[in-house]
C-alpha cells in the first residue's frame, strides 16, 4: 500500500528534528564512533568527532527544508572551523545529487583568487554561490562561498580525511580537510534523508 505524502512528510519532519536537535550539540565526546550507519546517523552526527584539544568542536550536519524549494539541503561543517565543509541537495522524490561540494568563505583570504581545485588525486570543478537561506535554527552557514564539487562515489570511496587544495591566480595553495569523522556523519545523514523521502 503506498503511503500518502503527509505522512512521508511527518516522517521526514521527525527525522529533520532529530538532525537539528542534534546539531545543537556542538561539544561531542571524544571517543565517539567514526563509522554512522544510516539507521542511526542523526544521532550520530550530532556526537561525531570533537578533537579533545578543542572543546568547542564538533559536526554539526543540517536538512534544511524551505516549503518553497524542489530540494533539501543536507549542510555539514565542524563547529571549530565553520569557515568551510561540505554539501548536497535531494529531490523531494528521495533523488541525491550526484555530486558533494566542499564550501569555504568567500571571504578567506585569498579566496577572491581562486582559479583551480584539485582533490583525491585529480581536478575538481570550481564555482562559486551566494546563498540567503544560509541559516536554519539559528546555525549559518557563510552567504558567499567558493566551491569544489567532488562525485558521490569518489566521496564514499574515500577511506581516511579528504584534503582538497584550492590555488589562486597567484599560485598560493590553500588546502582544507575535510575529516572523517565530518564525512561519515555528513553522508550518514545524507543516507538517512533518501530513505525517508523514498518511503
Amino acid at each position: 500500500m503506498p503511503i500518502e505524502p503527509s505522512t512521508r512528510r511527518a516522517g521526514l519532519r521527525a527525522l529533520i528534528v532529530v538532525v537539528t536537535l542534534g546539531s545543537a550539540v556542538v561539544a561531542a565526546r571524544p571517543g565517539s564512533a567514526r563509522t554512522v550507519t544510516p539507521s542511526v546517523a542523526p544521532v550520530v552526527a550530532a556526537n561525531a568527532g570533537a578533537h579533545p584539544a578543542s572543546p568547542q568542536g564538533g559536526v554539526i550536519v543540517q536538512v534544511r527544508d524551505f516549503p518553497s524549494s524542489a530540494t533539501l539541503s543536507i549542510v555539514a561543517w565542524n563547529a571549530a572551523a565553520p569557515a568551510y565543509g561540505l554539501s548536497t541537495v535531494v529531490s523531494r522524490s528521495g533523488r541525491p545529487d550526484q555530486y558533494h561540494r566542499l564550501w569555504v568563505n568567500q571571504d578567506w583570504p585569498g579566496g577572491r583568487d581562486v582559479k583551480q581545485a584539485q582533490g583525491l588525486d585529480r581536478p575538481l570543478k570550481l564555482d562559486s554561490l551566494t546563498d540567503t537561506q544560509n541559516c536554519f535554527n539559528g546555525k549559518c552557514t557563510p552567504t558567499s562561498t567558493f566551491r569544489a564539487r567532488i562525485l558521490d562515489g569518489q566521496m564514499r570511496g574515500s577511506k581516511g580525511d579528504v584534503p582538497v587544495k584550492f590555488i589562486t591566480n597567484s599560485g598560493s595553495e590553500i588546502v582544507f580537510t575535510l575529516r572523517r569523522d565530518l564525512v561519515d556523519a555528513y553522508l550518514g545523514t545524507i543516507d538517512s534523508v533518501v530513505a525517508a523521502l523514498k518511503k
